[in-house]
């Protein structure tokens, strides 16, 4: 019989999860982190293979978002470097943008890539970054409905028809939003850039990801544990709402009672642990259309030499209009610890066609192959090799988002069932994403545990 007591489990130590946990624990819940890997992070971690750390989701936290604002509420000071550097790929020539007037810059360099294709209105693209690129900024996050449907690359269409300039639009979408520009509103586009100050405010961790989430893992010990590979089997429900969960732990089940349960697994996860009958018909209805996994490729190349901004600048460079591949990251440029010393780490993602669909993971490497090729052609070369390539299809536990970025797609953190609560990417606020929304969202329902549980 188990007798381990704690007023708070934590299931999937992802961001959100470690930052609830965290926030718990020091708010004075005895809490338990469980996780199914061997290591805490999920889409903010890394993984070593041949000396180098990997990635294992996008590597940058926004140094003015919330996982600093957690950090510092629950005394934990992650080690980072700034990447505030940004580049774009478009045809084999690279376009370093400015440190300020990011957006005006980018339309600079549309405007020099059309001109030697005559495909821009004449002098539209001064009045696209000036105009109205900020006026529809104002407008969708003051009357929403204005735009309606319109996809970003029908908005766009008004103004040019510029396959490159389509193609910066699409790497951006596709790398924030979770979906192609083809695929969602443009209200979410100018919404994500107004709230989440685009690329102008990014950081990675100076040593690898694991290492500043097991700082936050720290936390939790010190008025709880942090359990790994120990997936959550059930979550029990009742009328009275949460009354515990059923972890397997080295081989055996173990019953653990709990007063609140907090899941970073993602919502259908939630609900399939918990058992459907103890959601209202609306609730499963908004789950079924809102949740939209999206399949993502993680790709990580050691060279001898930088293949990727081999200037040594600390940022990201975009893609325009290739195959797979939106965005690659040089990681040694600003964190050289982690690679071996000599190796050149350059971390890239790639997305399908359509994000809507399962994809053919060989399918997805062959092309995969032809963009470093064309991306990259001297990788070879410099002694580039492949360390990995991970295609993630929609049902992988890992998708580059549960669902995608904008308010339309978001569900909430409290559930039918009383004290039992989601956090994630997938119950994020409105205009916030990636690993800001798992830290908001932990602190958020902290904070309404906080007027409903007493701890103890």
């Amino acid at each position: 019989m188990n007798k381990e007591q704690f007023d708070v489990v934590v299931i999937g130590g992802g961001m959100g999860g470690a930052c609830a946990a965290a926030l718990a624990a020091k708010e004075g819940y005895r809490t338990l982190l469980t996780e199914k890997r061997d290591i805490i992070g999920g889409r903010f971690s890394c993984k070593e293979i041949d000396g180098c750390l990997l990635q294992t989701g996008a590597p940058f936290i926004h140094i003015s978002g919330w996982v600093p604002k957690v950090c510092k509420e629950v005394g934990v000071d992650f080690d980072l470097t700034e990447c505030l550097d940004v580049h774009y790929w478009i045809r084999g020539e690279c376009y370093k943008l400015p440190l300020e007037h990011r957006m005006n810059a980018l339309f600079e360099i549309c405007n020099r890539v059309a001109s030697n294709r005559a495909k821009l209105v004449g002098g539209i693209v001064k009045e696209i970054a000036s105009q109205k690129v900020m006026s529809g900024i104002r407008s969708a996050i003051s009357d929403p409905e204005k735009l309606g449907s319109t996809t970003i690359k029908e908005w766009l269409l008004r103004y040019t028809d510029n396959e490159d300039v389509h193609g910066i639009f699409d790497a951006i979408s596709v790398g924030f939003l979770m979906a192609h520009s083809y695929e969602i509103p443009v209200y979410n586009f100018f919404h994500f850039m107004a709230t989440q100050k685009g690329f102008n405010d990014v950081a990675m961790s100076t040593y690898g990801n694991l290492k500043n989430m097991e700082k936050l893992a720290d936390v939790v010990r010190r008025n709880g544990e942090v359990w790994t590979n120990t997936p959550a089997k059930r979550i029990l429900a009742g009328k009275n709402g949460v009354s515990g969960v059923v972890l397997e732990k080295e081989g055996k089940e173990l019953e653990i009672p709990c007063k609140v349960v907090i899941s970073n697994i993602g919502v259908k996860e939630t609900v399939a642990l918990t058992g459907e009958e103890f959601f209202s018909e609306d609730y499963l209805a908004d789950m079924r259309v809102k949740m939209r996994p999206t399949p993502i490729s993680i790709i990580h190349i050691a060279s001898d030499e930088p293949i990727c901004m081999e200037e040594g600048d600390a940022g990201a460079m975009l893609v325009s209009n290739a195959r797979r591949i939106t965005d690659a990251i040089p990681l040694t440029n600003s964190c050289p610890a982690m690679a071996p010393k000599g190796v050149h780490l350059t971390w890239a993602c790639a997305s399908p066609p359509s994000v809507l669909f399962p994809v053919d993971p060989e399918e997805e490497e062959r092309q995969i192959m032809k963009d470093i090729n064309m991306i990259f052609p001297d990788w070879q070369k410099k002694g580039g090799r492949i360390v990995e390539i991970e295609v993630r299809n929609m049902d992988h536990d890992l998708p580059e988002g549960r669902t995608w970025l904008g308010p339309a797609y978001n569900m909430p953190r409290e559930t039918p069932v009383k004290n039992l609560f989601n956090v994630g990417d997938a119950v994020a606020s409105s205009g916030i994403g990636g690993t800001s929304a798992g830290a908001e969202g932990a602190k958020r329902t902290i904070e309404t545990v906080k007027k409903k549980v007493k701890a103890g």
